[in-house]
């Protein structure tokens, strides 16, 4: 277990604060079993993390309340960093300043919003004594979102159920090519459109036989956004290139000729050559490869 004391940095914007990391992750594949009657999708996943990061900056106040000092979405009470905080913090009682540098993508399947929320909980729960375990934080973050309890985790994880049951893994891997096209893929559409598949039988992944897996979200994407797909395409030439999550940011792991991305990839995409690690920022320093 990562533990529930991030790592913390004194903060450069926010004097008397301190700043933590919320890393982006990818999915190294995303299997879809079955809808429950409920509308949820079962779900088998794997996460690993990099060290593409937002960070957070936390600073206590004296004066009562929650303050985003920054929303570049401008989403109000419904950013998840202000949701995650009211879970675990009475804004009439409790007083703190919070601002984002965001650099992950929106809508890129890099899990920043769930991160952010993540890395709020956790950190919260250091500046004020809150006494909450890994445990109960992940279950308070999963009223937040569903993937903002494998990032309170801290480690990589295969993810089952709706995405609740995690089991730490290893997953392979130390550099990863991450390409963001610069387009924001709407989760819930993804998962509410009639193609998508949704009968892919379960199977027990090792992390020896990654290469058997798939994005079942993959062939939807490239149909509903054809740029997804032309980079899917170009990126075979650095590897097997895969969507991460619902997208639409793509990733080759362990990449060859990553020299040439920027220059290959320029027109259609951003892109990213990042550590790939098996614990979080949040709690460790991410190993130099």
């Amino acid at each position: 277990m990562a533990g529930t004391r991030p790592l913390i940095y004194p903060s450069y914007k926010l004097k008397g604060g301190i700043c933590v990391a919320a890393p982006g992750k990818i999915n190294r594949f995303l299997h879809i079993l079955g809808r429950r009657d409920d509308g949820y999708h079962l779900l088998e996943t794997g996460f690993q993390f990099t060290d593409w990061c937002d960070w957070i900056h936390f600073r206590v106040s004296e004066s009562p309340g929650i303050r985003i000092l920054d929303d570049p979405m401008r989403l109000g009470e419904r950013n998840l960093l202000y949701k995650a905080a009211t879970r675990v913090i009475d804004p009439n009682i409790h007083g703190i300043d919070i601002l984002i540098e965001k650099n992950l993508p929106a809508g890129g399947g890099l899990g920043g919003g769930s991160s952010d929320a993540a890395t709020t909980l956790v950190s919260l729960n250091a500046l004020f004594d809150l006494g909450y375990s890994t445990d109960s934080l992940q279950e308070v973050g999963l009223t937040v979102g569903a993937d903002v309890p494998v990032f309170v985790l801290g480690e990589s994880c295969l993810a089952t159920g709706i995405g609740e049951k995690l089991k730490t893994c290893n997953w392979p891997g130390k550099r990863v090519l991450i390409a963001d096209p610069r387009i924001n893929v709407s989760t819930g559409e993804v998962f509410q459109h009639p193609n998508l598949t949704r009968d892919t039988p379960s199977s027990k992944i090792r992390a020896s036989q990654l290469d058997t897996t798939t994005n079942d979200c993959e062939s939807l994407v490239r149909e509903t956004h054809p740029e997804v797909g032309e980079l899917i395409t170009r990126m075979r030439i650095f590897g097997e290139p895969r969507l991460t999550g619902t997208g639409g940011c793509v990733f080759v792991v362990d990449p060859i000729n990553t020299d040439s991305a920027d220059a290959a990839l320029r027109d259609i995409a951003k892109a990213k050559v990042c550590l790939l690690s098996n614990d979080s920022m949040l709690y460790t320093c991410c190993a130099k490869a």
